[in-house]
């Protein structure tokens, strides 16, 4: 059988990796990174129940490891094929290490002011209890929702967005913007360090309260800001 491919790790959980979406999960050594991932014969379907599930493994291995860059949904491979899928790219796997470790990730959405209604809010609470990174992927699929979040070309956020970036600028790490697409909302993604997440959690909460077009969500793992490796 193939390895399902969870994410790439700089080093070695701190703790058991547990299960994946249906079976044990394990920690290959490939080249000078790591991948978690579970024997599977088949990619598992794309599906609201896959998906979370996909996504909590992501998280939980997250809290394991000082870097962690979240693969696509659906990367199935042949040890031989993921072997040949990273070689030669540790430059460019080592840049993203640097960018995201000991990062997380918070994804602030910005609700279209014509939706309103019942039919918005019951849309918006509904984000609350489903992570919207997960809502989205089942939208487009992993595959089609990572390529987005990690296109090279970053446009600049607009000005509506301005007095909340200003606010939030001395606790971030890194952001990316990605204008509203017929699958995606509107959404600006920040990358922040650990040491700083209360304080950022803190002040974003109160931003999010005065400013009802915005939703805020995290901590995630850095999906927004991993390169489409596999």
């Amino acid at each position: 059988m193939a390895w399902y491919v969870f994410a790439l790790v700089d080093a070695v959980p701190s703790s058991r990796p547990g299960r994946g979406i249906g079976g044990a999960l394990t920690v290959l050594p490939v080249g000078s990174v790591f991948a978690v991932v579970e024997r599977r014969a088949d990619v598992p379907p794309v599906e609201l129940g896959s998906l979370e599930t996909h996504q909590d493994v992501v998280t939980r291995i997250a809290s394991c490891v000082p870097a962690i860059l979240p693969v696509r949904f659906g990367a199935l491979l042949e040890r031989e094929a993921l072997d040949e899928a990273l070689a030669d790219r540790d430059d460019e796997i080592a840049v993203a290490f640097a960018l995201v470790r000991e990062r997380v990730q918070f994804t602030w959405r910005r609700r279209d002011a014509r939706r309103e209604g019942r039919g918005a809010k019951r849309e918006v609470r509904g984000a609350r209890r489903i992570a919207p990174d997960t809502l989205s992927a089942l939208r487009t699929s992993g595959t089609e929702y990572l390529r987005q979040a990690a296109r090279a070309a970053e446009p600049a956020p607009p000005a509506a967005w301005r007095a909340l970036r200003s606010k939030l600028a001395p606790l971030l790490a890194h952001e990316r913007y990605q204008a509203a697409m017929p699958t995606l909302p509107e959404s600006l993604y920040h990358l922040v360090d650990r040491f700083s997440l209360a304080r950022y959690a803190t002040v974003a909460a109160g931003l999010a309260h005065a400013t009802p077009a915005l939703t805020m969500s995290g901590p995630w793992p850095p999906f927004a800001f991993t390169p489409e490796l596999l």
